[in-house]
């Protein structure tokens, strides 16, 4: 994994080609574990907290683990890593070390959580009027896009603020067909996630299993 790891932060340089980002990681890309309920528990406990901590929502940092993952640390294709699937080259961006500190839960979880902000501070009103996208509408999409999906959707793919702001017709944005479907997990996570913290009557903490 070390090594693989080491390979990946090299490929996967913003400027890398389509060929060094699915070769490096594709044959080994799965959870790095068993599917562990308390591990999952711990995990969205200490979402909770990184979100305060950063001023994001916590069923919003929340639900974006679980669209990623299903909040399990994991190796993604394109050698994302751990349960937000963070890519090795935004260890550069955030001045660590190693890329294999992405693997730290809270690390993943704190990147994460400022690619999310990043993308929300690119939200504008009139890209509201992106849930009439063809290509959201055909995987499901309906009413306007909310700024909450908005940057969950820049996370998943980052060309989305850009691609929007140059648009003069959000209907015909060429939004990726796995981008659209990532758009409606993430808002149904995000449900999901709220009705479960009324449920819970409170916050979930990161007792460590």
């Amino acid at each position: 994994m070390r090594t693989l790891l080491a390979v990946a932060a090299l490929a996967l340089a913003p400027r890398a080609g389509a060929a060094a980002v699915s070769a490096p990681c594709a044959p080994n890309s799965r959870p790095q574990g068993p599917d562990d309920p308390r591990l999952r528990e711990w995990l969205r406990g200490l979402v909770h907290e990184v979100a305060r901590e950063e001023g994001v929502d916590p069923h919003v940092l929340e639900a974006l683990g679980m669209t990623e993952t299903a909040l399990q640390p994991a190796l993604g294709r394109a050698c994302e890593v751990g349960p937000f699937q963070v890519m090795p080259w935004w260890a550069g961006v955030f001045r660590l070390d190693s890329p294999q500190l992405l693997w730290d839960p809270r690390i993943n979880a704190i990147a994460a959580a400022r690619i999310y902000k990043a993308a929300r501070r690119r939200w504008d009103a009139r890209f509201a009027r992106a849930g009439s996208n063809r290509v959201l509408r055909a995987a499901g999409w309906r009413g306007p896009l909310d700024w909450e999906t908005f940057a969950a959707l820049a996370h998943n793919w980052g060309k989305a603020p850009r691609a929007f702001a140059q648009s003069a017709d959000l209907r015909t944005v060429p939004i990726p067909a796995s981008t659209a479907s990532y758009a409606l997990r993430f808002s149904q996570a995000l449900r999901e996630a709220r009705q479960r913290a009324r449920a819970d009557n409170g916050i979930p903490r990161a007792r460590r299993p």
